[in-house]
């Protein structure tokens, strides 16, 4: 595919014939962008499908929209495409605008040509989210005028103006870029959407183009070993703010308790924050070294925003219940290191899982060495790829030569409704059941969010009776 060779700005695309490929809320934002700012040039829009997005882009626009599947369709005389970060680059779209001399650039990369001094840029195979949402929040906290979009969220051309942008940016959005941002935050690297990039080593190479533009500031969980080792490999001599054991920012121990430090000051107990998990707290590290990036923090600012954060839906979020057990939903675990990372934070207590969704083929090592390690109460198996992991599961355990006594349950279940309904019957108060397939919900569900309303509706439904009354709200 012809990327443009240097970053191009919206200035550079004034009278050309540009072609907004992707009518999705991306595109939306872009096409916006572009009918503001550069009137001259001649738009149009190509998607493949001509469903509710077309339908939604005819009625938001003028903008022609073509449907298309490959070079004959393509119309003729475009010099850029705007490619939307869902378009891989296997897609026959891309062979056609090649074949048709058009340079590609991104909605992502434009933006960042403009405002790259001024953005946060956060990526990562797993906590960009929740990172991203620190920082936005602890800047707030302190006072800086701060806006929070890119990946998860408000598309980064529809944000307002702000002093500051804080910005989740994916592997596909990183891929494109030609401009760093001021402050880049690496939170994890393992294999992920090998499907889009074609190898972990491609995946590897776009996910860290965020920082292969001259960076000002880079922080980095070196808890991660395979990021420290990806990001050597490639930028050896990016100088680099470290979180992490013997680092200025750190976990320590004070008094029997686990604190978030700095240097030698404590900031707040790790059971004070209302995100779940050291993984999380991790990412709150890595949150308050950007913060450090940019302003002079004020640590009892820091600690009150930090008790005061509230975790992202379907990201390790407590689902009421008062039956004493505790349902968590951890729905955007997408892939099995994401499972592990669950199940590693959350060893102290009697563990029940619910597991399974797509099988994506994607590297389960870690998954394997945390439950051959710490194996939890029990996992139970959702459609459809459930049965094959407890299966793989088995295996683990018979090789490692774990007595069977000292297995986890494992059962498979039919659906949702049953699976939670299982779970109970498993948990005893104080024991938790968390939703963490480990597996994107392809096929079953519309998305990891459709996912976990189903998960906290049957939560609900199978409270046991007299206990429904003295549930808190979920916002409570």
């Amino acid at each position: 595919m012809r990327f443009a060779e240097h970053g191009l700005t919206p200035a550079d695309l004034a009278g050309l014939r540009v072609a907004i490929v992707g009518v999705g809320r991306e595109g939306h934002a872009v096409a916006k962008m572009l009918l503001r700012d550069v009137p001259s040039a001649t738009l149009l829009a190509l998607d493949q499908v001509d469903g509710d997005h077309a339908a939604a882009w005819r009625e938001a626009f003028d903008i022609p929209l073509h449907t298309v599947s490959g070079e004959h369709d393509l119309p003729a005389g475009i010099d850029i495409a705007v490619v939307s970060p869902g378009v891989a680059p296997a897609n026959p779209l891309f062979g056609a605008l090649e074949a048709a001399g058009a340079r590609v650039t991104s909605g992502t990369d434009l933006f960042f040509s403009l405002h790259h001094s001024r953005i946060i840029g956060v990526t990562g195979s797993k906590g960009k989210s929740t990172t991203s949402a620190v920082i936005h929040h602890l800047l707030r906290a302190h006072g800086v005028d701060a806006v929070l979009g890119g990946n998860v969220g408000v598309p980064l051309w529809d944000l307002p103006e702000a002093s500051w942008v804080v910005a989740e940016v994916s592997s596909y959005q990183a891929s494109t870029l030609h401009y760093s941002p001021h402050t880049a935050v690496l939170t994890a690297l393992f294999e992920e959407h090998i499907d889009w990039h074609g190898s972990f080593d491609q995946y590897a190479t776009d996910k860290l183009n965020l920082v292969g533009h001259g960076p000002r500031h880079v922080v980095v969980n070196t808890t991660q070993q395979t990021l420290l080792a990806e990001l050597q490999k490639r930028y050896p001599s990016l100088p680099r703010h470290n979180v992490g054991e013997g680092q200025p920012w750190h976990i320590a121990q004070r008094d029997g308790q686990a604190v978030l430090a700095h240097h030698d000051r404590e900031i707040i107990r790790l059971d004070q924050l209302s995100v779940v998990g050291e993984h999380n707290a991790w990412n709150v590290l890595l949150a308050l070294g950007a913060l450090e990036s940019v302003t002079t923090i004020d640590y009892a600012v820091t600690a009150e925003a930090l008790a005061s954060f509230r975790p992202l839906p379907h990201r390790m979020e407590p689902v009421p219940d008062a039956s004493g057990v505790r349902f968590i939903n951890d729905s955007l675990s997408t892939n099995p290191p994401a499972l592990a990372a669950a199940l590693r934070s959350l060893r102290s207590a009697g563990v029940i899982a619910l597991v399974g969704g797509r099988d994506r083929g994607v590297d389960d090592g870690p998954l394997r060495e945390e439950l051959v390690a710490h194996p939890p109460t029990a996992l139970i198996g959702l459609p459809d790829s459930g049965p094959a992991l407890l299966e793989k599961v088995r295996t683990w355990l018979l090789d490692a030569g774990i007595d069977e006594g000292h297995w986890p349950q494992l059962v498979d279940a039919a659906d949702m409704a049953d699976a939670v309904s299982t779970a109970r019957s498993i948990a005893r108060p104080g024991d938790v059941v968390v939703l963490s397939p480990g597996a994107p919900s392809f096929g079953r569900y519309r998305d990891y969010q459709e996912r976990a309303e189903d998960f906290i509706r049957a939560v609900h439904a199978s409270t046991p009776h007299g206990l429904e009354e003295r549930t808190p709200p979920h916002d409570a």
